[in-house]
């Protein structure tokens, strides 16, 4: 049987839908052929070769046509591209670096129109991951890390070309120099190298970057000459579409106050760029006071700061944090810590700090309570998230009375507009506990939470616990009475260990959380979601629990109550 599409077999011809109707005709035709010829296969051996033949050559062009049918191919373009754009989040979501085995390179080798398509759609090459891997062993040349680099050169002009005017992500993870010191990186860059070549490759692009992540350690007496740092150096102008910076990296060897310090913060800085509104800065910085940091303050809406050098003079008190504020009108999210809470508290003389945007505010506290009086200082109109937690040592903390507490002066001051709220419960006594969750009636979310270092804080007769029964009796709902935190949907919580939860109570709350109670329709929302951490249940199983008390806690159905549990009696069989 001769059919017109031989020729379009085993590619990705589009079929018309008249071509479609013909296609269905040959691919019948042939396979009444294929049965005649199945059926005369008792004629003598050499016909039967020959209707062997016949039938194997009918089959293939049989199976072509039903190739050309293939729904794959009749996916009109643009939601062809969408499948390639969800190809690329990588495993567990994350982002994949790029590399040979990178989607979209892949997806681009499939076929002909499959290629052009996706070398057409832009938005599969604008985040460039590169991960730039150690110089081991440390010889020169090292060959081996020379041409490592020199493939992420190309793949980077690659993705750059391919991208067209689109904005860039730029995420670049530096490991030239792990574990290294000064003498070595200077042997290294002493002349220039392909990690040159991709700095330059990455700034001629910087006019189209829309957000830089930058992961790397430097020695400080290579700091100036490292070509990585060029990409901090380049002028505000460069970058005219900048919004976001996070910068994970520090100097080895840091000297405070250093020339080589001053100079790379004295100097043309993209931080400096008009259009930067996302500045996240990790731990130990290149800088010793980040206020020196060139930044339009004034503009940044999302700011998050790890910490200073342990050796710096300039760390975040309370004072610091103010000045700040002050800088910063516009913010929307800030992550702070709260590196001394001890220093001196400005005077109520002064005006408060307004900021009308801030819906999120993160304090993580070092070796201290949040300081009474704080919150005074503060105006936040639209705060809806509030965190409090603990890094490091908390062995100053000690339990506090509501009176002499910061968290219930914050909570009592923002606690009306507050939806998302988590804290460390230990740094409060009992009733103090109690009076923090009376001023949450709007909060949807809940996180009480302990110090990874807080057994002497259990010990604490005084210190609040998760074990004290009432706690949970006055978040479940009563008869004609509103519980605690009337609006809550979930509830995370992580005791400390050896801290033994108030197991029955607990399992009695969440299951009248899930009913409808009569006396107060519809102003206890309905438990959805339960976090239980780390806590090894010991004196029920908690599902099996829940099951007789009428809760279903199959998490697939949404109709059920979520709750994650990693250690129960259960899981010890």
């Amino acid at each position: 049987m001769s059919s017109p599409f031989t020729h379009h077999f085993n590619t990705n011809y589009v079929l018309s839908d008249n071509e479609v109707v013909t296609i269905r005709g040959l691919i019948s035709q042939g396979k009444m052929i294929m049965d005649d010829i199945q059926q005369r296969k008792g004629a003598p051996e050499r016909e039967l070769r020959e209707l062997e033949n016949r039938w194997k050559a009918q089959k293939r062009e049989v199976e072509g046509h039903k190739a050309l049918l293939s729904p794959i191919k009749r996916i009109p373009v643009d939601i062809l591209s969408s499948i390639f754009l969800a190809a690329l989040e990588g495993y567990h979501g994350l982002p994949q670096k790029i590399s040979a085995h990178h989607s979209a390179i892949v997806i681009s080798h499939v076929c002909r129109s499959w290629r052009n398509l996706a070398i057409s759609t832009k938005l599969l090459w604008c985040n460039l991951l590169i991960d730039i891997p150690p110089c081991v062993p440390f010889t020169f040349p090292n060959r081996r890390w020379a041409a490592k680099v020199a493939k992420l050169v190309e793949l980077a002009q690659v993705w750059i070309s391919r991208s067209d005017d689109c904005h860039l992500s730029v995420d670049l993870t530096d490991r030239t120099a792990h574990g290294r010191s000064g003498r070595d990186i200077e042997k290294l860059f002493s002349k220039g190298t392909d990690l040159d070549k991709l700095v330059d490759t990455l700034v001629a692009s910087s006019s189209r970057w829309k957000s830089l992540k930058l992961k790397t350690v430097i020695p400080q007496t290579e700091l100036l000459r490292h070509p990585t740092i060029r990409l901090l150096t380049l002028p505000p102008q460069s970058t005219p579409k900048l919004t976001e910076v996070e910068l994970f990296c520090g100097a080895m060897g840091h000297q405070l106050n250093s020339p080589v310090s001053q100079t790379t913060m004295a100097g043309p800085s993209i931080l400096g760029s008009p259009t930067l509104r996302s500045l996240v800065i990790a731990a130990r910085p290149l800088f010793d006071d980040i206020m020196r940091i060139p930044a339009i303050w004034s503009n940044l809406e999302h700011l998050s700061f790890g910490r200073h050098l342990v050796e710096s003079s300039h760390r975040f008190d309370v004072l610091g944090i103010l000045s700040l504020f002050k800088e910063c009108p516009n913010l929307v999210t800030c992550q702070l810590i709260l590196e001394d809470a001890v220093a001196q508290m400005p005077t109520m003389s002064e005006a408060p700090i307004s900021l009308p945007r801030l819906k999120k505010l993160v304090f993580v506290l070092e070796n201290s309570d949040l300081p009474k009086g704080f919150a005074q200082h503060l105006i936040l109109p639209s705060l809806r998230q509030l965190d409090v937690l603990y890094d490091g040592d908390s062995r100053g903390v000690t339990p506090r009375g509501h009176h002499e507490s910061g968290l219930f002066e914050f909570l009592d001051r923002f606690g009306g507009t507050l939806d998302d709220v988590a804290f460390c419960y230990l740094a409060l006594t009992q009733p103090a506990l109690l009076h923090c969750l009376k001023c949450l009636p709007n909060i949807i979310s809940l996180g009480l939470f302990s110090p990874r270092d807080a057994l002497h804080m259990m010990g604490d007769p005084a210190a609040a616990s998760l074990g004290n029964v009432d706690l949970f009796l006055q978040l479940t709902p009563q008869v004609d009475v509103l519980p605690l935190c009337p609006k809550m949907q979930v509830l995370q919580f992580n005791p400390c260990r050896d801290e033994v939860l108030a197991e029955e109570a607990f399992l009695d709350f969440v299951a009248a959380r899930r009913r409808e109670e009569d006396g107060v329709p519809g102003e206890v929302a309905r438990l959805r979601e339960v976090d239980c951490g780390d806590y090894f249940f010991v004196n029920v199983e908690p599902r099996e629990g829940l099951r007789e008390r009428g809760v279903e806690v199959d998490h697939h159905k949404k109709t059920r109550l979520h709750i994650r549990v990693i250690f129960s009696i259960a899981a010890n069989f």
